[in-house]
């Protein structure tokens, strides 16, 4: 199965690709410039320098293979909470919140975002407004009341 992702969600992955592109040159030019002043046995900064690149390369190499197979989802007003949904909740007297379900690779709560294998994102799945759900999380069982559901 594909990933899906929001177009949201699928430029600001792409935007990191890029990101992690650079960082992987300026990796390879750290370690290039680490070799011209060590002894390769015992050089702290080469070795790091090998160990960065490495890191780098394997996340864009990981980037680069989740985005060759995606499927970029738009989000429909809908009834039921279904992907790509912005869905605005409340538990109990607390303040409202607002989500939008995504996928795994692009959830980021301090964006307002959860993924929809999430506790929270899995119970809401389906939902309609003025609906109260179960939501089990490591925490223990909370109630919440779907106040709205936003493309």
């Amino acid at each position: 199965m594909k990933l899906q992702l929001t177009e949201n969600g699928h430029e600001q992955l792409k935007n990191k690709l890029a990101m992690l592109k650079q960082d992987r040159t300026d990796a390879r030019e750290r370690i290039r410039t680490a070799r011209k002043f060590c002894d390769f046995r015992e050089d702290v900064t080469y070795t790091e320098a090998v160990r960065e690149y490495e890191r780098v390369e394997a996340d864009y190499q990981d980037l680069e293979r989740l985005l060759a197979d995606v499927t970029i989802v738009e989000s429909e007003q809908s009834e039921v909470v279904t992907f790509g949904n912005r869905v605005v909740i409340r538990e109990g007297d607390e303040e409202t919140e607002s989500y939008r379900i995504v996928s795994e690779a692009e959830a980021d709560l301090e964006r307002g975002t959860i993924s929809m294998t999430s506790p929270l994102g899995r119970s809401l799945m389906g939902a309609t407004i003025g609906q109260t759900i179960q939501v089990e999380t490591p925490g223990g069982t909370i109630q919440v009341e779907v106040l709205n559901i936003e493309p």
